[in-house]
């Protein structure tokens, strides 16, 4: 399979660009603002692509500056994202108009359009929660919609539910799949809706596993049974000792229990609230909550307890990344010749071959 070489900004931890890998792309360079987070990337992915950098600072043509001088000749195709979008979430009642994250979306559009004057990039994808649909910020997200087109791009719009691609999990979100309009005018892009049958379960996921370590300073990740990800935070409450926490129960945020034979809810754990393992008496461990976001087994995330909580929920199941990235590449290759016979290497910083 030929790599089609792109960008990714706001990585995250990597699922969004482990789909889009599988898929026969190649992250030519990532870029996050959190060290740890980044660490996890480059400890994962071949190659340390993934650099610690604050993107209201850094602008395209610094991006472009980057690429020239570590990958010479090399034409980015596409950029792929998904900024911190708690500002957005449905949950989120304490948003503010001067919340940073309200701004991040407005500078993606910015970095797009300068490095789509540098590369003429042929596709971007935006991924966030449905709540950026919500007509409370209809406004803002009128006005991303409006930045994209102005970056020279057709915009496409999907709601995609995880489980409905193999994942133990209810987790819609929105993207937006921008083409090329000078290059592409006047072609579709088709969103696949669903790819499996059934949906996944909890039971599927994490059923059979051996009870996690519970967090403690000091402690070593060979300390660890099964996976070095397989911790959690001690039961505190009385909850979990006095039976009260019934499988399936929805408590609120901090006391949601799971069902074995559903998919989870969606894994967002805002202050440490990490969903109820169907047993009630304790939370999930961070990496069953990995498995239920469809990680592979040998994914690992790194830094502290808190660390991992924030990464492992702001991430994009990579199953769902795959599906997407089967069809930007799917039209990239029905309707384009030059994608035939070329590789990484193969692109010219002036264009395509």
């Amino acid at each position: 399979m030929n790599k089609i070489p792109i960008i990714s900004l706001f990585s995250g931890c990597g699922g969004l660009d482990l789909g889009f890998k599988h898929e026969g792309f190649e992250i030519v360079v990532a870029f996050d603002i959190s060290e740890p987070t980044v660490k996890t990337y480059n400890f994962n992915h071949s190659g340390q692509v993934a650099k610690v950098a604050d993107l209201t600072k850094l602008d395209g043509k610094g991006i472009f500056r980057l690429i020239e001088a570590n990958h010479p000749g090399v034409s980015p195709r596409g950029v792929i994202a998904g900024p911190p979008c708690q500002t957005f979430s449905q949950g989120n009642v304490h948003s503010h108009e001067d919340d940073i994250g309200r701004s991040l979306p407005r500078r993606f559009a910015q970095i797009l359009k300068q490095l789509n004057k540098y590369y003429s990039l042929d596709f971007f994808v935006f991924e966030n929660v449905r709540g950026i649909t919500f007509n409370r910020h209809e406004k803002e997200f009128s006005r991303f919609r409006r930045l994209f087109k102005q970056a020279g791009f057709i915009l496409f719009e999907g709601l995609l539910d995880a489980q409905y691609f193999g994942v133990p999990q209810k987790r819609p979100r929105v993207f937006v799949v921008g083409i090329n309009k000078h290059r592409y005018p006047g072609l579709e892009f088709q969103f696949r809706q669903s790819e499996r049958s059934r949906v996944a379960t909890v039971a599927e996921a994490i059923r059979g596993l051996p009870e996690p370590k519970y967090f403690q300073r000091n402690l070593k990740p060979s300390d660890i049974p099964v996976h070095p990800n397989h911790w959690t935070m001690k039961p505190k409450s009385r909850k979990f000792y006095n039976g009260s926490l019934v499988e399936g129960q929805n408590g609120g945020r901090s006391f949601r229990v799971l069902s074995w034979n559903k998919p989870s809810w969606a894994v967002a754990y805002g202050n440490r609230e990490i969903h109820i393992h169907p047993s009630g008496k304790r939370r999930l461990s961070i990496y069953e909550a990995m498995l239920l976001q469809g990680f592979p087994k040998r994914y690992q995330l790194l830094g502290t307890l808190t660390e991992q909580v924030k990464q492992v929920s702001d991430a994009v199941p990579p199953q769902l990344a795959a599906a997407l990235a089967r069809s930007v590449r799917q039209f990239l290759e029905n309707n384009t010749d030059s994608l035939g016979g070329t590789g990484i290497g193969d692109y010219s910083s002036n264009g395509r071959k």
